[in-house]
């Protein structure tokens, strides 16, 4: 319904367009009132009865385009009494005097306080006369809000890699699905080499990177040095995380493991704040276990609509858990699973942890809350138990300890695969816009830095056409950065709703003239007030660790399991506790009690995610990397582009 009320309004707009310029307009004079607003004029137009688009934006000599992008309430049609903001042209008596430069040549500037034309000048590293010749009478002085055009500079920043020329290396970009094996074989060069080239190596391959292929090798290629330690100081690290790489995991001792041989059920502990406490109508006896409560005494919870409301999520991604369980253990895994309530209470989750036989547990799912993650994820570390940090993607527990894992993918992650992606758009006119905020500096820097860093890696990067505008409210000219008869990715890395609605909705009045496609954020999609239409309109790409295909055969299959045993339907924690129970639980069975060793060969068809487990560092625990790139196509389907997507 909400897709024909859009294209009937375009078709409406369209005609009405059409036929009052076949007709006389009503006259309309020019406003007297203006006003000034961000440093730039406007005219204050009141409509009247009969005016139009085109009459008004004869007469005050700006393009209907450019009013609207002014006036977004005015987008349905025009009303009588309606105040439009028109800005105020320049009058320019000879055209010949205007700075012969093409549009989207610039960038845009909203001068702060205290800012001068010198400023500019050492901030840009342009001459004052270049922004004169752009900006005539700025010389005089500037004003605060004032927009002002800067010349830009194609973009150049040291490239990344190693030098062109080189007699003893091959420098060699690894592609998505190289393993340390494969380039071993395809340049006939020993794996042991290719690590003594590359120091970072002992963390693993990662795609888009430039690593050392020696040229000659010398058959003895000398080990690397492992120091002596007495034996009761030999910790067993976990092995780099090349994702396919057989040679770094052969003498890893959970390759050998056989589940049939294992004799004893494995011990897995699940800590989420369930509340129980909080959904008991009636006192229980004190000799009932309230963690088991719900099962035993179904007719004292209360109901579905009357839960706590901190209880329903977690305890949906319990239920998809208990779902996981079931599956495997008809393929004949034994599970003993505890379920904990911690609350949000970190001495409860103390009391829960320092319990002697908690220590005999293989695997610890939880808790949620950071603040109760920070106190198990030490635990853990002190008595070697794997842990599973499942929703946070705070990644500061990983460092100095192996034995946690992050489901979650942290934002610099995301930010890190979507950059990769966007370098599949070489030809392209790329506009980094964002509002110039404090709060999103760090991450608009980190956006841009790793967007150089992987065009740097690239032949088309002396070619790349890069601007920033700096966007701070309607004044500000977007058009002016875009270029026809290309396509225009535009890169949004804003979390500020307000503000991604009001630029959204204004790159969609300018995709009927220019070719955009916009890369945001995974946050957009729990914005209430975005305009669903413009997403897929301008093909939104984001970059993303969880997607639900709900065409996928083995999600339908979930979601009958969960209707018919909750008689509800699971939202995204549901998804999250089957995908984490599932997989860690299958990791277990294929490799043991010690399966951390060979995550790096672990494959498994998850419902909304793609595990790629991955570690900074041998010190510190595994992240996953597995994210995919989810775009808003134009026919009105969301798709997902596959795990860590290189096309578009």
């Amino acid at each position: 319904m909400c897709m024909r009320f859009f294209i009937v309004l375009i078709l409406f707009t369209a005609t009405s367009f059409y036929v009052h310029s076949q007709t006389e307009p009503v006259e309309v004079v020019r406003s007297e009132d203006k006003v000034v607003i961000g440093g730039t004029v406007y005219y204050i137009h009141i409509v009247k009865p009969g005016q139009t688009w085109y009459s008004i934006s004869r007469v005050y000599n700006v393009p209907q385009k450019d009013i609207l992008l002014e006036n977004p309430h005015a987008y349905i049609g025009l009303q009588p009494g309606q105040a439009l903001k028109i800005p105020v042209m320049p009058e320019v008596e000879d055209e010949d005097l205007l700075p012969d430069i093409p549009s989207g040549d610039y960038i845009l500037h909203t001068v702060e306080q205290g800012q001068t034309l010198f400023f500019l000048s050492q901030t840009y590293n342009v001459d004052q006369d270049e922004i004169i010749q752009l900006n005539p009478g700025v010389q005089e002085g500037l004003q605060t809000g004032q927009v002002v055009k800067i010349p830009s500079r194609k973009i150049h920043v040291p490239r990344e890699g190693f030098p062109a020329e080189d007699d003893s290396y091959i420098h060699h970009k690894v592609e998505r699905g190289e393993t340390l094996y494969s380039l071993s074989r395809k340049y006939e060069v020993p794996v042991r080499a290719i690590r003594k080239a590359n120091d970072k190596l002992i963390w693993g391959l990662k795609y888009g990177e430039y690593i050392r292929i020696p040229r000659d090798v010398e058959e003895d290629v000398e080990e690397i040095e492992i120091p002596d330690l007495p034996v009761d100081e030999i910790v067993k690290e976990p092995w780099p995380s090349d994702l396919h790489d057989e040679e770094t995991i052969i003498d890893a001792e959970c390759i050998q493991f056989d589940y049939r041989d294992f004799d004893r059920p494995f011990k897995v502990a699940l800590l989420l704040p369930l509340f129980i406490d909080r959904n008991y109508p009636v006192e229980l006896p004190d000799t009932i276990d309230k963690d088991q409560a719900a099962l035993l005494y179904p007719d004292n919870v209360l109901s579905v609509n009357e839960l706590y409301h901190g209880t329903i999520p977690f305890l949906e991604f319990y239920e998809g858990a208990l779902l996981a369980v079931d599956s495997l253990v008809r393929t004949g895994l034994s599970v003993n699973l505890s379920v904990y309530d911690t609350e949000r209470n970190p001495q409860k989750v103390r009391d829960i942890i320092w319990q002697p036989e908690f220590r005999n547990n293989d695997l610890v799912i939880g808790p949620v809350y950071p603040e109760n993650m920070r106190i198990v994820a030490d635990w853990a570390k002190h008595y070697r138990v794997n842990i599973v940090s499942p929703l946070t993607s705070r990644s500061e527990f990983l460092s100095g300890n192996p034995y946690l894992f992050q489901v979650t993918p942290s934002a610099s992650v995301e930010l890190e695969q979507a950059s990769i992606f966007i370098t599949n758009f070489p030809s392209s006119n790329f506009v980094l816009l964002h509002k110039g905020d404090l709060f999103e500096r760090d991450m608009v820097e980190s956006f841009k830095n790793n967007i150089f860093r992987h065009f740097s890696y690239g032949s088309e990067f002396d070619n790349l056409v890069f601007k920033e505008v700096i966007y701070r409210d309607a004044t500000t000219k977007i058009e002016q950065s875009l270029v026809s008869g290309e396509k225009n990715i535009v890169i949004i890395p804003s979390s500020d709703q307000a503000f991604v609605s009001d630029v959204l909705m204004r790159l969609n009045i300018l995709s009927r003239s220019y070719d955009i496609t916009i890369f945001g954020l995974n946050d957009w999609q729990r914005f209430p007030n975005i305009e669903v239409e413009y997403l897929h309109n301008m093909e939104l790409h984001f970059a993303s660790p969880f997607f639900i295909d709900y065409d996928d055969p083995n999600v339908r299959k979930f979601l009958g399991r969960f209707r018919e045993k909750y008689n509800t339907e699971p939202s995204h924690y549901g998804f999250q506790g089957y995908d984490i129970m599932f997989y860690f639980l299958q990791a277990m069975k294929n490799f043991g009690p010690d399966f951390r060793d060979c995550l790096p060969v672990m494959r498994t068809e998850l419902l909304h995610s793609d595990y790629l487990f991955r570690k900074s560092d041998y010190r510190n625990g595994l992240e996953n990397n597995g994210i995919s790139i989810v775009k808003y196509g134009k026919d009105m389907n969301i798709k997902r582009l596959g795990l860590n997507a290189r096309t578009p």
